[in-house]
């Protein structure tokens, strides 16, 4: 690491098992016979393993001129380490993926606003994709080093791997000053520029340091600064650290309008902080089911499935009871639980848990998914859609709190893909096991026409009070599987756009 006090920050380590993340340099003295200093051969490894250039095997015959890839690191330095989220409303799987969902959301959209976006992605991808320091190399795998949350995600369109943040940081800060280190040896050119903009690669105006942690432009973050809605990181090393639960609020909430970002803010910012030792007790004992299980590098679904199993286990609650997830939330873990009008219809809730913040629950009464406002607190408790929130925040509390966290559920909001398909399958095997699912379709009759299947999704809505989509989803996957196509074939036309 560097010995100067730049960006050093400590990451839990959470799910993410340590990793080994290593550029190595074999240095080239000569070219054509002339002394040279900046040429050599550059491999990734992970865990001893190398991953770029070429994957699987080690290599050095890629040689390049190495000053390239110090200034790419001095300049996107700031992006690398704060920015996580996409430049457009897009969430791909992986970095390499997201031209391609770009390119299906322009499909609709007309040349004007298409011509701006290409611009932003553009940006984003000379940025984040390292191989783009190497200008004039022509068939060079990629190598996209993208932020999420405490991890790293690295991208190589051949291997696609999350790391923990810490370790890929400190793989880029040693490569960079062993670049650093070489050119200082140059007596044949002036690098001092370069050198200079790397050794203060951690300066930076507050404006920029929040724009970066939000995913906004520096006007709507020159804006929330003014209007003390957010305070700024004060170093990139805070920055970095991304331990504000507003400032993640407001970067999960994506590209809201900025009077609904400082509405939810300002909500949030009312939940005090709580003790919650029976929920930090159930995360715990998550985290060791998921890395005791081998699951942590799992499908989302996989995840999101098993740990619903787990809890219900946790909490004694058999496949064919009936749950309250709100009530489970504030009994059962001592969460503040809200039930607030938001006057934001694409709102669900905002959910909340750090060490100024928290642990708390914001549900929408009048999202659009509820239907129409409700104010009666026990028909609050009863509407499937808010129970389906409700279930859904139980997951971002257990898996994702093992860092301060701020989970904004919006149309078009910013949570990582993976974590809200993972919540997803949570809340609906959680709600209803797809076991029970399977069990009440058999005492029908295993019914495979519509009058039946129709019945069977309207016994389960009933029972274990979710929606038709849920129950509809859960059927589907605890039916038999050679019965799961036609189920599945059916259920599209009586819950339509499941």
């Amino acid at each position: 690491m560097d010995k100067e006090a730049h960006t050093d920050f400590k990451v839990e380590m959470g799910l993410v098992m340590s990793r080994s993340v290593f550029f190595r340099l074999d240095w080239r003295d000569t070219s054509d016979g002339v002394e040279c200093k900046t040429i050599a051969a550059i491999t990734l490894l992970i865990d001893g393993t190398p991953v770029w250039p070429l994957t699987g095997e080690d290599t050095d015959d890629f040689e390049w001129f190495v000053d390239e890839l110090l200034a790419h690191l001095a300049e996107c330095w700031k992006p690398l380490v704060l920015r996580q989220t996409y430049p457009i409303p897009v969430e791909p799987e992986r970095p390499s993926f997201l031209l391609a969902e770009a390119q299906k959301r322009w499909s609709i959209l007309p040349d004007a606003t298409v011509e701006i976006e290409e611009r932003e992605v553009e940006a984003f991808e000379d940025s984040h994709n390292l191989a783009n320091a190497f200008g004039g190399i022509t068939g060079l795998l990629p190598l996209w080093f993208v932020r999420d949350q405490e991890k790293m995600v690295i991208d190589t369109q051949e291997q696609f791997l999350r790391v923990p943040l810490q370790e890929a940081v400190n793989a880029l800060v040693e490569v960079a000053n062993s670049i650093a280190a070489r050119l200082q040896e140059d007596r044949g050119h002036d690098w001092t520029n370069l050198l200079n903009t790397w050794k203060h690669r951690d300066e930076g105006d507050a404006t920029l340091l929040l724009a970066l942690t939000i995913g906004r432009d520096q006007r709507t973050a020159a804006s929330l600064i003014e209007e003390h809605i957010l305070e700024p990181p004060m170093s990139v090393a805070d920055a970095v650290n991304d331990n504000d639960e507003l400032r993640i609020a407001a970067r999960t909430a994506g590209p809201m309008p900025l009077n609904q970002v400082k509405s939810v803010i300002e909500k949030l910012r009312s939940c005090e902080p709580l003790k919650a030792p029976t929920l930090y007790a159930a995360a715990v004992a998550a985290a060791d089911f998921i890395n005791s299980n081998e699951l942590a590098d799992a499908r989302p679904f996989v995840q999101g499935n098993e740990l619903a199993k787990w809890l219900r286990r946790y909490l004694n609650l058999s496949d064919d009871r009936r749950i309250d997830p709100c009530r489970i939330l504030e009994r059962e873990f001592r969460v503040d639980v809200r039930y607030l009008d938001f006057g934001i219809r694409q709102l669900d809730a905002v959910a909340v848990w750090g060490p100024k913040h928290g642990p708390a629950v914001l549900l929408n009464r009048t999202s659009d998914r509820v239907g129409r406002s409700i104010k009666i607190l026990n028909r609050i408790l009863e509407n499937g859609a808010i129970r389906v929130t409700a279930a859904h925040e139980i997951c971002h509390f257990l898996l994702d709190s093992e860092h301060p966290f701020s989970a904004v559920e919006v149309l078009g909001g910013r949570m990582p893909l993976r974590i809200e398909q993972r919540a997803r399958a949570f809340a609906a095997e959680f709600l209803l096991p797809s076991n029970e699912a399977a069990a009440v379709w058999k005492k029908a009759g295993s019914p495979l026409e519509i009058d039946g299947l129709s019945e069977v999704i309207r016994a389960l809505c009933r029972k274990h009070n979710t929606t038709e989509s849920v129950a509809a989803w859960q059927l589907q996957h605890g039916a038999p599987a050679f019965h799961q196509e036609i189920i599945a074939q059916i259920l599209d036309q009586i819950v339509p756009h499941r």
